[in-house]
């Protein structure tokens, strides 16, 4: 059987997701409203990259003429039509967005750029599909995601266990690579706090951002691992419980 390459394997990921999402997707509420804020108040074509299961399209819907959501997963795409059948959903990725250049008025893209295999190549898609004038707002995960947890795991093995995060510096450097008429970067940080390390573990699981590029095995996840992974894990434990830590770098370009 041929191998799936990188995006195949994120798409795989989101499908399995699909079902639970929502109940899951606290941070990614947290974070939409954020970039919400930095959007036009109306726009004529908006265009939603990586709508997930329709997650933000009721506060989408108001501000624009014509939205159309993209999604590299079909499960998602087909929750978001179930719940807006009126509505255009396309599958597709960001480094080949399916729409024409020039199209767009406004892109928003919440907590999915992470996600491509080269940052500059879905920056220059966002450039493409923008008409000059047009705005887009996008987000996405930076150094400092995932810290504690990450640590944890360090003190069981030395393979890796979450996706690799990238500084904000070089996020900054590869979107600046474009003729922005303007573009603005502001970090945000968040925590979110759990039981125990399996009920965290099955909220990133339950958004589809358990997803691990890797060259090796990460090993069999054995209860004797899962232990040492929950003891490493106490060292971090606050009165709220065990931190999830995420840094959101918030990004307002203006082609």
């Amino acid at each position: 059987m041929k191998p799936m390459n990188f995006q195949q394997a994120v798409a795989r990921q989101f499908n399995k997701a699909a079902r639970h999402y929502h109940q899951h997707a606290d941070i990614q509420r947290l974070t939409a409203d954020s970039l919400l804020k930095l959007g036009p108040n109306s726009a004529e074509i908006l265009l939603d990259v990586g709508c997930g299961p329709a997650s933000t399209t009721a506060h989408l819907l108001p501000r624009t003429e014509c939205y159309m959501g993209v999604d590299i997963a079909p499960a998602m795409l087909a929750t978001a039509a179930n719940n807006y059948p009126n509505q255009v959903w396309l599958n597709g990725e960001w480094e080949a967005l399916p729409v024409s250049a020039h199209s767009v008025d406004w892109l928003f893209a919440n907590l999915s750029v992470q996600w491509v295999h080269h940052l500059e190549k879905a920056m220059g898609e966002a450039y493409r599909v923008l008409k000059p004038g047009g705005v887009a707002t996008i987000n996405t995960v930076v150094e400092g995601t995932f810290s504690s947890f990450i640590k944890s795991w360090n003190a069981v093995d030395d393979r890796q266990h979450t996706q690799t995060f990238h500084s904000p510096e070089k996020v900054e450097r590869e979107v600046r690579l474009f003729n922005w008429e303007s573009a603005d970067f502001k970090l945000e940080k968040h925590i979110q706090y759990f039981a125990s390390s399996r009920e965290l573990m099955g909220s990133i699981k339950g958004v589809g951002a358990n997803y691990v590029r890797r060259t090796t095995t990460s090993g069999l996840m054995t209860k004797g691992r899962l232990q040492q992974l929950e003891d490493a894990f106490e060292s971090y434990r606050t009165t709220e419980g065990l931190p999830l830590e995420w840094s959101v770098l918030n990004i307002r370009l203006v082609k």
